[in-house]
């Protein structure tokens, strides 16, 4: 991009990708980008520009008026972290500045936030110094939440702690944002990220429509050992909720107030959280009734915060799927079904697949197929170039530009599609002719979830013999397995899709059906919809490396008794191995001092010999023993791994 300094190469200057999400901000937006390329930052900038769906033409005016933006225009609004998550995907610099639409930097602001960035290598993101136009401090920097701080505010103590313990942590009007220091976490209006730190802690938390992914982001970086850093020569000038205000009004608050519950629910615990909004809303209930007794103006202010804590002021609606209806369409709008398969790596069984998705028992303009390839290093295009030839798909491809993992890829492929049924399957399953045929009929009887049938293919029924083998039969509803489900389009809008914070197959479909459950939603199993998943086999080895992917798992049934109750064991354990496995340990650590102890091994060897056997013969059985045992312990270790990581119990 060109800038008002003179021009440098490439090679002498570090290129930052600007990322900036817009929506019915035109002439703001456009005024602000032109003070951004007019003046020289000290890197060469690329300037990269979603918009969500604007009605004011806000596309066209940005491409008039910068003609160095590269805008895309989205057909509908996706909100703020979601946009940004795709201005990422098309970023490919170091480093990627996040801005508001209603933000400029002043000259050599960029270049500020580089220079401390790179002077501190886990430097995951730095802010900058925010003013409003008429140069006012914008108060930026922030303490996460603790109940500490709850409490000190509900008892209106903050003007009486001492100046320093204040400032040490940013607590408004104790510091004066002078110097560089590193902070818990800042306002993400004019945050520079780092690009290895965002492969790390994985993108903004796609649950925000806008409001608290910022905290949220911060708050996970620091838990992978990233830091966030504040710098004040960097200035940039924010005029503050210029679209937020437009699209919310005062439902802005309830939307901040619904998010930050959901954060601190996750960041401080169930209990502790509780706590935390008791305190705040005491806090709120102090603050508006001091502002009424006064007179002052800020009264109303603070007494819509504390309705919106209370949940009286209705949070607003985020079904953006309607909301422009004139704009143009696109692929998708007249299927009845999308079908979306996440890939990577796999040609070869992707190519059974596409052959089988041709086959089925529905006309081809019913249908489409969305192949998300998630950054594979295999050539998968042979393939679909052939599967598009043939003339028997409507085959859509997409491509991550690094691997974000199945959860990530599937919301990519569904969000690209209208059509109102989206069906999940993946590149190793090989379904039945009748498959998204018995699915619709499902949701025409009014399912809004459906799940299939999911069997080992015929041929492989020797390969499902062999030790350690592992083959995925599902007869019911209970787990919502996405190698065979149908999901009701606005209902994944409704709760935002999969939660991208699953970076491998370990729950994510799971806790993505238990989340639209609790819209209200029964779902449904369809024995007719039937897709043949294929056996994993490679012996006790394979087996132990993919056990290791399931760390995230607890997550799906966080603060959900109810799930457990219908799908662990004692709502503790994930498999009826885990308890006998550990009575086992038990026993045979007690057993050098009590012989009667190594009597505890008994259940579990009966239950893996009887019940639940890791191979078929019953020598073999006996002889795979140790392996089974080895295989069980390390899915106990893996769970509790997830238990920590995620504050919950699941062994």
């Amino acid at each position: 991009m060109a800038s008002g300094g003179p021009e440098l190469t490439t090679s002498m200057r570090p290129r930052v990708d600007v990322g900036v999400v817009t929506w019915n901000t035109a002439e703001l937006t456009s005024q602000a980008l032109r003070r951004l390329v007019e003046v020289d930052h000290g890197c060469d900038l690329r300037l990269l520009v979603h918009d969500n769906a604007s009605s004011d033409g806000t596309p066209d005016a940005l491409s008039a008026a910068v003609p160095q933006a590269e805008v895309v225009r989205g057909q509908r609004n996706l909100g703020f972290a979601r946009a940004v998550n795709l201005l990422l995907a098309r970023s490919d610099a170091p480093w990627f500045l996040a801005l508001n639409s209603d933000a400029w930097p002043e000259p050599g602001a960029i270049g500020a936030l580089l220079r401390t960035a790179e002077s501190r290598p886990r430097a995951g993101a730095v802010a900058a110094r925010l003013v409003r136009p008429d140069g006012v401090l914008e108060h930026s920097t922030h303490p996460f939440p603790t109940v500490g701080l709850a409490l000190v505010d509900a008892l209106g103590l903050r003007a009486r702690l001492p100046r320093r313990w204040a400032e040490r942590r940013m607590l408004q009007g104790a510091w004066d944002h002078d110097r560089p220091r590193q902070v818990d976490w800042a306002v993400g209006a004019a945050l520079l990220l780092r690009r290895q730190a965002v492969a790390e802690v994985g993108d903004f938390d796609e649950r925000f429509f806008m409001y608290v992914e910022d905290l949220e982001w911060c708050h996970r970086a620091g838990r992978h050992g990233w830091e966030t850093w504040f710098e004040p020569t960097a200035v940039v000038r924010h005029v503050g909720n210029a679209s937020g205000a437009r699209r919310f009004g005062e439902r802005r608050a309830a939307l901040e107030a619904a998010n930050l519950r959901t954060f601190t629910d996750e960041a401080l615990g169930p209990r502790r959280a509780a706590l935390y909004r008791f305190l705040e809303t005491a806090a709120l209930s102090r603050q508006w009734l001091e502002a009424r007794a006064r007179g002052a103006d800020d009264a109303g202010h603070w007494r819509l915060q504390l309705r919106a804590a209370l949940g009286f002021v209705p949070p607003p609606a985020l079904d953006d799927a309607v909301e422009h209806p004139g704009q143009g369409a696109h692929r998708g709008d007249h299927v009845e079904v999308a079908v979306v398969v996440p890939t990577c790596d796999r040609p070869d069984r992707l190519e059974r697949l596409l052959a089988a998705l041709a086959k089925q028992d529905l006309a081809t303009d019913r249908y489409e197929v969305i192949v998300v390839d998630d950054a594979s290093v295999r050539d998968n295009s042979p393939v679909l170039d052939a599967a598009s030839a043939s003339g028997r798909l409507r085959l859509r491809r997409l491509r991550t530009d690094r691997r974000r993992g199945p959860a990530a890829a599937r919301n990519l492929g569904w969000r690209a599609s209208n059509a109102p049924v989206i069906a999940f399957t993946d590149d190793d399953c090989l379904p039945s002719p009748g498959w998204l045929a018995a699915g619709l009929a499902a949701h025409g009887g009014g399912a809004r979830v459906v799940v299939g049938r999911t069997t080992a293919p015929p041929e492989q029924a020797e390969l499902a013999r062999r030790p350690f083998a592992r083959a995925l039969e599902v007869g019911s509803a209970r787990f919502f397995e996405t190698c065979n489900a149908f999901y009701r389009r606005g209902d994944l809008e409704a709760v935002g899709g999969f939660d991208e914070r699953f970076r491998r197959p370990s729950g994510e479909d799971t806790h993505l059906g238990l989340r639209v459950a609790e819209l209200g939603v029964e779902p449904v199993f369809a024995p007719d919809a039937l897709v043949h998943h294929d056996v994993r086999v490679g012996g006790l080895r394979a087996a132990l490396t993919e056990t290791v992917r399931w760390a995230d798992l607890p997550l799906a049934l966080k603060g959900r008794p109810y799930a457990r109750r219908d799908r662990i064991v004692g709502l503790v354990f994930w498999r009826r191995a885990h308890p006998r496995a550990l009575l086992l340990v038990a026993g045979l650590a007690l057993a050098p001092w009590w012989r009667p102890a190594a009597l505890a091994a008994l259940p579990w060897s009966w239950y893996r010999v009887r019940r639940d056997p890791v191979c078929h013969g019953p020598l073999l059985r006996i002889a795979m023993l140790p392996g089974a045992l080895a295989l069980d312990l390390t899915e106990v270790v893996t769970m509790t791994r997830g238990s920590i990581r995620h504050r919950t119990v699941l062994l």
